[in-house]
């Protein structure tokens, strides 16, 4: 397993291994000996591009169609294997929503994984399975600060980096019209992140226990949400006590 640290991976890049090119980018953030984030992977197919868990959380995926209609949810897979996944007549899709307008000349922020040091949760023992096979560790980020993955859609020059944060390039992926797709992590102060945190975690509890639901220890969750921009985000946050488990 290769570690990457949150500056600039000048040896890595130097020797053509930094950013990966054109194929799936699989990462977690936190440390490789201690407590970690879950698996992850992004990657295209075709002119598409997806985002997956690849552990806990492997039953969703976010899907980013050339055609700029955008969306999360189960994946078919998920709910071949799992069909009380859907109530009646529900949708596998959680939402459907069109790609943002550009924040920066020709560049489209188009998705955020957002990693609070805090609600890392995944521990050495529970990195055995293939999943974790061939994972770029990132990271984590010291207090007052948060890791976050954002996959930009830019032209194929862009050069991005974060302009006060550390930040770095870890995949990009070549796009039609001479654009590319860009996964860079960088450095992000916190902010209101714990409070959005502590009221999703707070609303996730609530409704689970209305439903007469016992909450297991170690239980995680994940939540999607919208910024300013139009973006969508997804953040992870312990919703019982303990280790991880599923979510």
């Amino acid at each position: 397993m290769v570690h990457v640290p949150m500056i600039s991976p000048k040896t890595l890049e130097q020797s053509g291994r930094l950013p990966l090119r054109d194929k799936p980018a699989r990462f977690a953030v936190g440390d490789p000996a201690g407590v970690s984030s879950n698996s992850w992977r992004v990657w295209k197919q075709k002119q598409d591009l997806y985002i997956a868990c690849r552990d806990n959380f492997r039953q969703t995926k976010v899907s980013l169609h050339a055609s700029g209609r955008w969306r999360m949810g189960f994946t078919t897979e998920a709910i071949a294997e799992a069909p009380h996944l859907l109530g009646n007549n529900e949708d596998r899709a959680w939402e459907v929503w069109d790609r943002p307008e550009e924040t920066l000349p020709s560049t489209v922020a188009a998705f955020h994984l957002i990693f609070a040091t805090s609600e890392l949760a995944v521990h050495p023992k529970q990195r055995v399975t293939p999943d974790w096979k061939d994972v770029i560790f990132v990271e984590a980020a010291p207090r007052g600060k948060a890791t976050i993955a954002t996959l930009f859609i830019t032209s194929a020059t862009a050069r991005l980096q974060h302009e006060t944060e550390p930040s770095f390039v870890l995949g990009t992926w070549a796009l039609a019209d001479s654009r590319c797709a860009q996964l860079v992590f960088h450095g992000d102060p916190e902010g209101t992140l714990p409070e959005l945190i502590a009221n999703s975690v707070r609303s996730a509890r609530d409704a689970t226990m209305a439903k007469g639901v016992n909450i297991p220890e170690g239980a995680y969750g994940y939540f999607l949400g919208h910024r300013e921009n139009g973006a969508r985000f997804l953040l992870g946050a312990k919703i019982g006590q303990g280790v991880a488990g599923s979510p």
